[in-house]
This record gives structure tokens, sequence and C-alpha cells, in this order.
């Protein structure tokens, strides 16, 4: 009975382990997304006047890539969201930005900000594409892990309250 609490024990360290190599895998084989999200952050800011009714507009290439503006306005409101086909569009406000996030279910699509105030405003902005398949390896991985994770934790309590006679 020694040696099968002993087993219980190693067996679930190894198995906690294995669960944590695998959640930084799918983080490595997810970098691609933090690149994309650097971009977002670092990349070219563009300043546009557009007079009440104009709009800017941003292509998106590529179904399944989560296209995402931030921006804000001279107006401090925000534009109205215009896309030209169907998919999934979340507005968000962030500490005085606006988070566009859309993800079209056909390509190529178009998404536009509309201003629909009857004064001009100077947008600045910036935009790109994060493509959602590279989310995939994280999500596996993380559900991998804590599955794992649990399985070896009963296994280190299993191990741990078994009494030797």
């Amino acid at each position: 009975m020694k040696l099968m609490r002993k087993g219980l024990l190693i067996t679930g360290a190894v198995i906690i382990i294995l669960g944590v190599v695998i959640f930084f895998i799918g983080i490595y084989l997810s970098s691609g997304i933090t690149s994309g999200i650097a971009s977002l952050v670092t990349g070219i800011h563009n300043e546009t006047m557009i007079s009440p009714g104009s709009s800017i507009v941003v292509n998106t290439n590529e179904t399944g890539a989560a296209v995402t503006v931030v921006y804000n306005d001279t107006l401090g409101k925000p534009l109205q969201v215009i896309t030209s086909g169907p998919g999934q569009l979340e507005v968000e406000s962030v500490e005085g930005q606006y988070v566009v996030i859309y993800v079209p279910e056909a390509s190529p699509s178009t998404l536009s900000l509309v201003n629909n105030y009857s004064e001009n405003a100077m947008v600045y902005y910036t935009y790109g594409a994060i493509n959602i398949n590279t989310l995939m390896p994280l999500a596996l991985s993380t559900i991998i892990s804590i599955g794992l994770i649990i399985v070896g934790i009963i296994l280190l309590i299993l191990g741990a309250v078994l009494k030797s006679k």
C-alpha cells in the first residue's frame, strides 16, 4: 500500500508538470497573436478629418481574421460602424478610445467608421487584422492543461490521504 501511495504522489506530480508544460507550448505556438496586437498598439497612427456623412473605410481581405480598429476623435463621441457583410461586430469604449472588432463571415468585406454627426471630426486611428486561428493552440492547450492539472491534484490528494496498513 505504501508503494501505491508513493506511486500516486509521483504520478500526480508528473501529470501536473506535464499540464504546465503543455500550457506553455500553447502560448509559444500562439505567439503570432501577440505580434498582431503589438503592431496594433505600436503601428502607424492615422489621422483623418471626416465631414458629416463621410467615412473611413477599412478593407478586410481574410475570412476568419478579426479586424481591429482603435480610434478616438475630436467630437469625443463614437462614430457609426457599418460593415458590408455579415459577421461578428463588437464596439467598446476603453479609457477614452473606441475599440472596434469585426470578424467577417465572408471575404472580402469592409468596415466603415461613419461621421453621423453635424460637424467635422478629426479621427486618430490605427487598425490591423489578427488571425483567429492563431488562438487555437492556446485554447486547446489551456483546456488540456486544466484537465491534466485537475487529475494531477486528485492523484496527489489520493496519495496523501491513503494510509498504509
